[in-house]
């Protein structure tokens, strides 16, 4: 039963053995350290098995049942679990005597898990008694709702275990009662061991038997609730609909953009104060739209266009009509000036979420706005609502009913179809909505099975069932399926049946790693140390949220601007000391999205109040500047009374754009596909071979390479070597010259940013558009953005027109991947992308694979440029999980998902004997950042000594000592270029995030670089000095300790972990390894394989950022366990048993 990842038996008896010598106020730091090793030990037994479990009840019931625990057992595992929950959110006090009984069970546990007897030491302060729960089994009465988790099922029960409370036995729920919950026999019939569910207006019998009349399968995987409505189609509501919108290529018409445009009158008509211009609105919704009003292919027929624009008036009048007359008529009881704009919603309870267009305050009225038609036909003389929009209000129901507490028989939901227009009272029943979650449980199952098979073979078999008779389960056989529902369907099935064997091979492994990152985004089961991802907005303790620096509470709002139209923004304050004793450090950056909510108990969380997203425009120690995405006129929607908490906000997104990704693969050319796959070699100009054998050095050499390129080309750019701005700059000035169609695409807007710098330098000036929000872009580079380049432009023609004469496009990845409207504009002769390793294979397929109007493919040919011995994409599932297993794609360099499109092609076109192995890739090997023995370490255990310095005057000679510091405790150190200083670790009593001999020891080493620096070169904070070190608690500490030395300069240096380090430098740099637990080095590595060699990409970052001088602090007796550390001690001149 014991695992290679099991923790150390001694160092969990260690931890429960500092803990029991704690008391009074190290008390609740107790449990936390309790809870993490419960977590630790729960998690490290379902690693192997592939599982998804979103909470620490489900992972004890698991694993209870793997290990054969006693009911008892588990209970008291459960207990003390309960116990923890109440104590980390602040709902209990601990006292000492529960906490000794709560050691005692988890030191069973240990030993039940690692067959190792307690330490006699240990085992003697353990009370003899052991720890005591109480059965509360569920009394004669109507429960609200339960978590349980699913054990087995009968003909007529579903057996479950409690999360909330304890219980001896399995609790029966019965099933298939007819007018109760009947219409959940599906749900009930595909459900797994250890499903978590959530179970809804429950009746309890007098033999504790559960009737409930909703039963909620996975709640903590939320689904949309409009992409759920669009699933309940006019021909039927298959849970594969859901497949087949991802797959549906994605449409820019005149439905859509009406849609967009009649949401954004709404929005003048509430906050106006005075009637808006009807002119004015169109011209604010050009700006808004101007790429997709421009590319739209509807509006390239006169006749059509007009029709257009009289449209867009029509529904302008109509909203006029409802919102001055309809809203004061006798019986409706809506009020725009005490309206909420696009309220959003985080339904645990259901398993779902939204936005709604339009809400009274008090909740006692909402509506959905529809440009679109309703249902004409059905009634004869009438109009009433379509089912999928009546699907859609029916969700917004019971939301309101079970996260916000309000009845819904006292809520009216209207539909508001401006076409017509048409005020509609929608209200639908509740057996429809129990319809309406069994097919949400259905999605959800089939979402669970394809990331739990993980397998291609098993996805290709649930695909084959995606085809128009599945579908079609009505029976439709009108003129409205053959002509417009049946095509869409009928021509996805036979993109999928057109591919090789090859291509679905890797469509359906592509899908399902897809697929299970999405799923683990939401669920945030992957890593050992705590919650990650959607979930854990609801599930993690206050003290975990507080300890990641997930949470900002009891902020009060000091400015509200949330009534500007056109930018509107809130400056919230944090009352001083607010939750800093625990940690000081917020994990928020500028342009950060996150979800605003009250907070005023410690009850109110995303899931129970109104949720107002937006994102971070500034944040200091002290305020916080969040730019709302929708204005709110009333003042009463954000009481300036109030307390408030901001988390960050989870969005699906880039899993849409991935899986659009996907949809362009099966439309893609076949000579696109081809080179993709390795079925055809990259082709070359050959004509340029002797300029190239003959270049007068790297940068010319690469442009050249990228010149006779015709499919892609790979530049490698390790640290230091100008891969942006000199090679990226060539290539650009290159192209340029020869009047090709550029699109620079990067993965981060500083990296963005950063290329515009580039392009700015240029002379003479390039003329370049980027593409994506002023929020993301630094202000220098706002002019040119594209809603301030097309800001003047009259009309759709002007639009195009400028667009046409621009041949420089710039944005990140996923901007460019939402914005595919602008390859029906243009197309592009060569698209560079930086930072290539970063961006995962799927992120980049859809950009990739996009075909012109022509049928030729929208970008040329690809340059990728990157460093594969650098910080990766970022990934969500285990390496194992992401491993590639089918043969046919590890033949084609496929071996593993977490490696982007640059390291698969390069590790198929850098073998010996590839063709053409020579002219597919090169690497820059001149860096110009790192002293030479700073550089010494990385480049021979990363780069095979291949890097040779420029010869600039900080990369050789001597360092001298400033007069002042002789003497003094670091004087020898300081003149040397590469040091360790050994640490001690923290006592188990501790957190293992945090290490303060380490924070101690790099405050006392900046007091004394500053000096040094001071008195030689001058001392710089934003380039003379960094500091590394993995933990935001640990940085949190830095910083402290820094601001106590008394020394302004030093508050300004950056402090901050290896990832947003990567692509800056510094003079110095100092790294806390901050390792105190031998469990804590999995973690800290980020591995690959090159040739045979094993990297640690997260090293190489760190000791690369240096220009100067590298000193790195750690515990040598921790640190030498893993071997590539090992053999940077043993270059420091470090004993590794030290």
């Amino acid at each position: 039963m014991v695992n290679d990842r099991t923790p150390d038996a001694r160092e969990a008896y260690e931890v429960l053995r500092a803990v029991c010598g704690a008391g009074g106020s190290s008390l609740r730091a107790a449990y936390r350290q309790m809870r993490e090793l419960l977590e630790l030990l729960c998690r490290t037994q379902t690693e192997d098995d592939n599982l998804q479990m979103t909470d620490l009840a489900a992972r004890i019931n698991y694993v209870g049942a793997k290990l054969g625990l006693s009911v008892v057992e588990q209970n008291r595992l459960h207990s003390f679990r309960l116990t923890s929950n109440d104590i980390l959110n602040h709902r209990a006090e601990p006292e000492r005597e529960h906490l000794l009984r709560d050691a005692k069970t988890l030191a069973f546990f240990v030993r039940r898990l690692t067959r190792e007897d307690i330490p006699e030491d240990l085992y003697s302060v353990l009370p003899r008694a052991d720890a005591t729960y109480i059965v509360a089994p569920p009394a004669k009465e109507r429960l609200h709702r339960l978590r349980a988790t699913f054990l087995r099922a009968d003909d007529a029960f579903l057996y479950i275990r409690p999360s909330d409370v304890l219980s001896d036995e399995p609790l029966r729920v019965r099933r298939g009662v007819p007018q109760v919950n009947e219409e959940f026999n599906e749900t009930c019939r595909i459900l797994w061991p250890g499903a978590q569910l959530n179970l809804l207006d429950v009746a309890v019998d007098e033999a504790g038997v559960l009737t409930p009349s909703f039963i909620v399968l996975e709640p903590d995987y939320l689904i949309d609730i409009s992409t759920l409505a669009e699933c309940f189609k006019e021909y039927g509501h298959h849970p594969l609909n859901y497949i087949f919108m991802r797959l549906q290529p994605v449409g820019n018409t005149r439905p859509l953009l009406l849609g967009n445009i009649v949401n954004l009158f709404l929005d003048e008509w509430i906050h106006a104060e005075t009637e808006p211009d009807y002119l004015a609105c169109m011209k604010k919704a050009f700006r808004a739209y101007p790429i997709e009003l421009a590319a739209c292919a509807d509006l390239r027929d006169l006749e059509k266009e007009r029709q257009f624009f009289a449209d867009c008036r029509l529904h302008f009048e109509h909203l006029r009509q409802t919102v001055t007359e309809t809203f004061h008529a006798s019986g409706y009881g809506l009020d725009r000036r005490d309206a909420v704009l696009e309220p959003s919603y985080l339904c645990e309870a259901l398993g779902l979420q939204g936005r709604l267009d339009y809400m009274q305050r008090d909740m006692t009225s909402f509506i959905e706005m529809k440009s679109g038609r309703a249902e004409e036909y059905a009634v004869r003389g009438k109009i009433v609502p379509k089912e999928n929009n009546l699907v859609q209000m029916l969700l917004y129901q019971a939301v309101l009913e079970f996260s916000m507490g309000k009845d819904h028989h006292r809520v009216k939901p209207y539909l508001l179809y401006t076409r017509y227009p048409l005020l509609y009272p929608a209200r639908g029943s509740w057996a429809m909505l129990r319809r309406v979650l069994d097919v949400r449980n259905r999605i959800v199952a089939e979402e669970y099975g394809i990331q739990r098979h993980n397998d291609p073979a098993y996805t290709s078999r649930r695909l084959k069932a995606l085809t128009p008779d599945t579908l079609n389960e009505r029976g439709l056989a009108n003129t409205l399926w053959k002509r417009y529902l049946y095509p869409g369907i009928d021509q996805v099935r036979k993109s999928l049946d057109a591919l090789s064997p090859l291509e679905s091979d890797y469509f359906h492994t592509l899908y399902n790693f897809i697929t299970k990152e999405l799923y683990t985004s939401k669920s945030g089961d992957v890593a050992y140390e705590g919650h990650t991802g959607a979930a854990s907005v609801w599930l993690s303790t206050l003290a975990e949220k507080v300890e990641a620096g997930e949470i900002l509470y009891d902020l009060s709002i000091r400015e509200s601007h949330a009534a500007d139209a056109h930018k509107p923004y809130l400056i919230l304050e944090r009352k001083a000391g607010a939750g800093e004793a625990e940690a000081p450090l917020p994990n928020f950056r500028p342009g950060d999205a996150v979800v605003l909510y009250e907070r005023n108990a410690e009850a109110d969380n995303v899931s129970n109040k109104l949720v107002f997203k937006g994102n971070i425009e500034e944040i200091t120690e002290r305020e916080i500047r969040m730019r709302l995405r929708a204005a709110q006129q009333n003042t009463g929607v954000l009481p300036l009374h109030s307390l408030y908490a901001v988390e960050h906000d989870y969005m699906d997104t880039s899993f849409r754009s991935m899986y659009r990704g996907l949809s362009a693969f099966l439309g893609a050319t076949q000579r696109r596909r081809d080179v993709l796959l390795g079925q055809r070699p990259p082709e070359f100009d050959t004509s340029l071979d002797a300029a190239i054998s003959s270049a007068p050095d790297d940068f010319a050499r690469i442009t050249l390479k990228a010149r006779a390129a015709r499919d892609f080309f790979l530049l490698i750019g390790p640290p230091g070597t100008g891969k942006t701005s000199r090679a990226l700059r060539g290539m650009v000035e290159a192209f340029y010259a020869e009047r090709k169609q550029i699109l620079l695409l990067s993965y981060t807007n500083r990296a963005v940013d950063e290329i515009c710098k580039m392009l700015s330098s240029v002379t003479p000036a390039i003329d370049f558009i980027r593409i994506g929000s002023e929020l993301s872009c630094e202000e220098c580079y706002r002019p040119h953005l594209i809603e301030n380049v097309l800001e003047d432009c009259p009309n759709r023609r002007a639009v195009q027109l400028r667009i046409a004469a621009c041949r420089v496009f710039v944005g990140t990845v996923a901007t460019l991947s939402s914005k595919t409207e602008l390859f029906r504009l243009k197309t592009f002769d060569v698209a560079l992308v930086d930072e290539a390793t970063q961006i995962l294979e799927p992120q980049l397929l859809g950009l990739l694979c996009l075909r012109a109007e022509s049928g030729a493919d929208a970008i040329g040919k690809f340059i990728l440029i990157g460093d594969h011995k650098q910080l990766p994409a970022v990934v969500l599932q285990s390496p194992l999980q992401s491993e590639v297993q089918a043969g046919s794609l590890r033949a084609i360099g496929l071996l593993n998902l977490k490696d982007s499109l640059f390291e698969r092609l390069y590790r198929t076109w850098s073998q010996d004997g590839a063709a053409q192995a020579g002219r597919a890739f090169d690497m820059l090997h001149r860096q110009g950042r790192m002293n030479e023995e700073v550089a010494l370490f990385p480049n021979r255990a990363f780069y095979g000594g291949l890097l040779v310095p420029l010869g600039l005057p900080h990369q050789s000679g001597d360092l001298t000592l400033a007069p002042s510091l002789a003497g003094g405790e670091f004087a020898r150190l300081l003149t040397r270029r590469v040091a360790f200083l050994p640490s001690v670790a923290e006592p188990m009593t501790r957190p293992a995030k945090v290490n303060r001999s380490e924070a101690a020891m790099v405050a006392r080493l900046s007091a004394a670089v500053y000096r040094q620096y001071r008195e030689t070169t001058g001392f710089d904070p934003s380039r003379t000095l960094g500091i590394i070190t993995p933990y935001r608690s640990q940085i949190a500490l830095i910083k402290q300790e820094l601001e106590a030395l008394g020394i302004p300069p030093l508050r300004e240096v950056l402090v901050d972990t290896v990832e947003r380090f990567q692509g800056s430098e510094r003079d110095v740099i100092i790294y806390s390894f901050c390792v105190n637990r031998a469990y804590q080095l999995k973690f800290l590595a980020n591995l690959t394989e090159d040739h045979g060699v094993l990297i640690d990409r997260k090293l190489n970052v760190a000791l690369t950022r240096a220009r100067r001088q590298m000193f790195i602090t750690g515990v040598p007796g921790l640190l030498s366990q893993n071997p590539i550390y090992r053999e940077l001690l043993h270059f420091c001149g470090v004993e590794a048993g030290l």
